[in-house]
């Protein structure tokens, strides 16, 4: 018997809105705006008709449109992206009006990661200021926040002046005036675009005229997110998230009816960290990079995921989706934590962490020739 359906990671969000209505589940949250969930033009535009604030932007698949838009504006850079994708995949940070046309080449027609033909794209405003994470999980229309998380982000690198990728996000405190703004605004979204059951991933950046929506992922937390607010706070959100869908929200009223009017704070008991491994260089991976940083005997690094194992071929960080992989990074002093990453940075800064060859392994794997690109 099928008590509820979730989507785990992107690619399953709009299936588990099919399935969860066909199957008449209670904790369903229909498929009327499903769209407004998934597609990044689309969650703005409900914002808009919501009056809760949202980016200024244009969808299109022509590229004259979009220059043609981009001209008329007058304020660079701006950010071209594919709809139906996640993270910084597929971003573009676009300077001028070749940068436009560049990111409208690239991404009109092609294959996004998550599997979807971009037929349009959508060209944004730049959102000056500092980016965050809010999780969440909803229960008949309320919500409650379970971990925030603020990113740093690199704009443009000696390899690709014009890609954004991210370089680490930190857990942070439940509370403070910047944790409020956020959850509060992040809170509207969530009733906005129809997450009424279920966990949540809503990126916002906080700018000069307060949060605006960066995108929302109606979903868990990515790679080993949950496990990580698990091991920070004490319970993982697939364990929030299986209360609100299949237990009946008991997890869930219980710290919403600890708030006392108030949102309820999450215990940060240790200090969190997920970075992201960034490589300079493109070439058949000689040695392992798992084994390297396990080497280095890091008192705060409780996992290593790598992208790319010894043998196939490692491409230039461009994306989330040319990341040369994953550190989770977990304990109770911040400082020790801090020196761990430095000591991370500093082995791909060096060169030691990525050996790689212009040519193939004795074991390498074919290649595509697209992934060489």
């Amino acid at each position: 018997q099928v008590v509820a359906v979730f989507a785990g990671c992107e690619p399953g969000v709009t299936l588990a809105d099919e399935l969860a209505e066909a199957l008449r589940l209670p904790t369903a949250n229909g498929t009327e705006l499903t769209n407004a969930r998934k597609d990044k033009a689309a969650m703005q535009e409900r914002l808009r008709e919501c009056g809760v604030p949202a980016a200024e932007q244009l969808l299109s698949s022509s590229k004259q449109e979009l220059l043609e838009w981009a001209r008329a504006r007058k304020q660079w850079p701006l950010v071209a992206k594919p709809t139906g994708s996640s993270g910084s995949d597929g971003v573009f940070f676009c300077q001028d009006e070749a940068d436009v046309a560049w990111a409208a080449d690239e991404l009109v027609g092609k294959t996004n990661p998550n599997g979807n033909v971009n037929s349009q794209i959508v060209l944004q405003e730049f959102l000056r200021g500092t980016e965050y994470i809010v999780d969440t999980v909803s229960f008949e229309g309320r919500h409650v926040c379970v971990a925030m998380w603020v990113y740093s982000k690199r704009r443009g690198t000696p390899w690709n002046p014009n890609c954004i990728i991210s370089e680490s996000n930190r857990l942070l405190p439940a509370h403070g005036e910047v944790q409020e703004q956020l959850v509060d605004y992040v809170f509207r979204v969530l009733s906005a675009v129809g997450l009424r059951y279920g966990p949540c991933h809503t990126e916002v950046m906080l700018t000069p005229r307060g949060p605006i929506l960066v995108e929302v992922n109606a979903r868990l937390h990515g790679l080993q997110g949950p496990k990580l607010i698990g091991m920070a706070t004490g319970t993982s959100k697939a364990a929030y998230a299986v209360d609100a869908l299949a237990g009946g929200g008991e997890r869930f009223g219980e710290r919403y009816g600890a708030s006392k009017g108030e949102r309820w704070l999450y215990p940060l008991q240790k200090q969190c960290l997920q970075m992201v491994l960034i490589s300079p260089v493109s070439g058949y991976l000689r040695k392992s990079i798992s084994k390297a940083i396990e080497a280095m005997q890091l008192p705060s690094v409780v996992e290593v995921l790598p992208s790319v194992q010894k043998g196939q071929f490692l491409r230039a960080s461009c994306d989330l989706n040319t990341a040369a992989g994953y550190v989770l990074m977990v304990h109770k002093s911040e400082e020790q934590m801090w020196a761990d990453y430095r000591r991370i940075r500093d082995a791909e800064n060096d060169g030691c962490l990525y050996v790689v060859s212009p040519e193939p392994l004795p074991d390498s794997p074919p290649a595509s020739p697209r992934l060489q690109g």
